[in-house]
């Protein structure tokens, strides 16, 4: 307890020395002046008994029942300096009121009135002509209407401008202007940290400093925003003290986390009781400020106590300097709210003193960004070091995979080649080989005459001949085979004497039909034409070949002008089952129409369609 005292008192005697500063011996500080209650004398009153009395001045201590206007006189000496105004100042004149120099008034200082709240933060001063001086003695009255027990009159301080208005500057920067940035300041911050915090959803911390800093300006706001409407008085109360609790609550809710004392109960607790006090008031309204005021600001107090402690806790688990620093800004901030809450009460010796948390409060909020931003870098470049290592892993997962994929492409390849190779022979079997065995069966049992024997053998090379056109790499594809295939049959047709057109409609170029599709399309055109042949006793045929795009369907059509035959006759000898299961085998149509007239056989296949 005795730390504290000593640490206050320093504090005080620092303010003093602020005021003192720049101060040259040419002006004067008053700290007694002669006073009088002269019930509402609008002037300065004359024959009326004046008392001395110690400036500050408190009604509360001194004149606890007097209620209305009360007038302050210091007499001073003056020796005018041609040119150089004399200046007058007043570091506390809270309510305003008015100042006069050798009975002429020097100024008026807005009041509070029926409709007007007016609490005065920042100095004032005011400069005295030289007109106003005369030589030798000089009287300075100032007025005040006293409504309530908790006013002050502060000291006075009077001398020549170049020496007076430093200790006014001086001051009026640290009380006024010092507020305003500090209101510019935590709430540009907190809101771009909380829109931040929304947007990305990152730790709670950063949205407890983003409100902590909000609540601030809010508060601060309170230096700075000295005359209202009446009627906006309860309001601006309402608001003054939510903030204030804000403030406090969300950097206790961050200590705590700080310290890795994440409670439920102390969060729901803390956050109750800091709406308390602002819904006291607003229902209460004036009657309840001064139990608000003072017991419900002693539990923020408390609150912040609880702060420190948790602080001190991880400052002392931690030891690092971000920590060490964040204790001394908590102790510091709670030293200097414990001052202002005495100040505010009436309590601090010396009440002309100016408020001093808000400066504790933005090293507090300094640390606490720093700490965060520290921490916010690091988990950047532990996100980049983990895209690092990610990258790494991908490409040695890339690498991993591309070698399994390309022992998969070698293992399709050796099946696509073992398949095709199946079905090479399978179809070598189906059709060469069945063709070679029947005919070999026939030959054994002498069924075939020599020219039947050419014949099959004729048409076993035709077959074996197709294969090779569209099996064989290097080819140009389907139109390269049925090239081949027409100039083998076109001398065939001739001897016969049908003639054999092809016709080509819509084929795009190159004409791409995988080559077992392409096979099997040959070999139903090969069996249609060998049927016009061997049956139809034609005298014309015509082939057409087509591509519907739409699709696409690749199309054969073969049709001659021979006697047709029943094409529901399983039997009938022209193959037909023969075609249809080719189709079949890839995915194509086959459609065969035949009467008196002539057959026509229509081979519809999908380009892409499965083999």
């Amino acid at each position: 307890m005795a730390r504290v005292r000593t640490i206050l008192w320093t504090l005080a005697l620092c303010c003093c020395w602020l005021d003192a500063l720049g101060q040259s011996p040419a002006a004067t500080r008053f700290l007694e002046a002669d006073y009088v209650y002269a019930r509402s004398a609008l002037t300065p009153p004359v024959g009326l008994p004046w008392q001395r009395v110690a400036l500050p001045d408190r009604w509360r201590e001194n004149w606890p029942d007097i209620l209305g206007t009360v007038w302050y006189r210091v007499k001073f000496q003056a020796t005018p300096v041609q040119g150089e105004p004399w200046m007058v100042y007043l570091p506390r004149l809270r309510e305003g009121g008015a100042l006069f120099v050798n009975g002429q008034l020097l100024a008026n200082v807005r009041e509070p009135d029926n409709v007007t709240y007016v609490r005065w933060m920042q100095p004032h001063a005011f400069l005295i002509a030289p007109s106003q001086l005369r030589e030798g003695v000089n009287e300075l009255h100032v007025r005040v209407d006293v409504t309530s027990d908790d006013k002050v009159m502060g000291t006075i301080t009077i001398g020549p401008e170049s020496a007076v208005r430093p200790v006014y500057e001086l001051r009026y920067f640290w009380t006024y202007t010092a507020a305003q940035v500090t209101i510019v300041v935590t709430l540009s911050l907190g809101l771009l940290v909380i829109v931040i915090w929304l947007r990305r959803r990152m730790d709670f911390d950063y949205g407890l400093f983003g409100l902590a800093c909000v609540f601030w300006a809010l508060h601060t706001t309170n230096y700075v925003i000295e005359v209202l409407p009446m009627w906006a008085w309860l309001p601006w109360r309402v608001v003054r003290y939510a903030s204030t609790g804000g403030f406090v609550v969300a950097m206790t809710l961050f200590m705590l986390r700080f310290a890795g004392l994440r409670r439920l109960g102390l969060t729901r607790f803390f956050g109750a009781y800091w709406l308390t006090g602002p819904i006291l008031l607003a229902l209460g309204g004036a009657t309840w400020h001064r139990w608000v005021d003072r017991y419900y600001q002693a539990g923020l107090v408390a609150i912040a106590l609880v702060m420190v402690g948790v602080t001190l806790l991880a400052g002392w688990r931690q030891r690092t300097p971000g920590a060490l620093a964040l204790c001394a800004a908590v102790l510091l901030g709670n030293v200097l709210g414990v001052h202002d809450y005495l100040l505010s009460q009436g309590l601090w010796r010396d009440p002309e003193a100016p408020f001093l948390l808000y400066f504790a409060a933005d090293v507090l909020l300094l640390v606490v960004g720093v700490l965060l931003t520290d921490r916010f870098v690091k988990s950047l470049g532990e996100v980049e070091q983990a895209n690092v290592t990610l990258s790494a892993k991908v490409s040695q997962k890339e690498r991993e995979l591309s070698d399994v994929y390309e022992r998969q492409r070698s293992g399709e390849r050796e099946r696509a080649v073992a398949g095709e190779r199946q079905r090479i022979m399978q179809d070598m079997h189906d059709g060469l080989g069945s063709q070679l065995l029947t005919s070999l069966v026939a030959v054994e049992r002498g069924a075939l005459d020599s020219k039947a024997m050419a014949q099959v053998l004729r048409d076993a090379v035709d077959d074996m001949r197709l294969a090779i056109d569209t099996l064989s790499p290097g080819r140009e594809g389907m139109l390269e085979s049925l090239g081949n295939l027409r100039y083998r049959l076109e001398p065939r047709f001739r001897a016969a004497g049908i003639a054999l057109q092809f016709v080509y409609r819509d084929l795009p170029d190159p004409l791409d039909i995988p080559a077992e599709v392409a096979l099997q399309i040959l070999r139903v055109l090969q069996e249609a034409l060998a049927n016009v042949l061997k049956h139809a006793g034609a005298s014309r045929v015509v082939v057409e070949f087509s591509m519907q795009a739409q699709a696409p369907v690749f199309v054969l059509a073969v049709s001659d002008d021979g006697a047709g035959f029943d094409v529901d006759v399983p039997a009938s000898g022209r193959g037909l089952s023969g075609m249809r299961r080719r189709a079949r085998q890839i995915g194509a149509t086959l459609e065969a129409r035949s009467d008196a007239q002539g057959t026509c056989i229509r081979l519809s296949t999908p380009i892409g369609a499965p083999s």
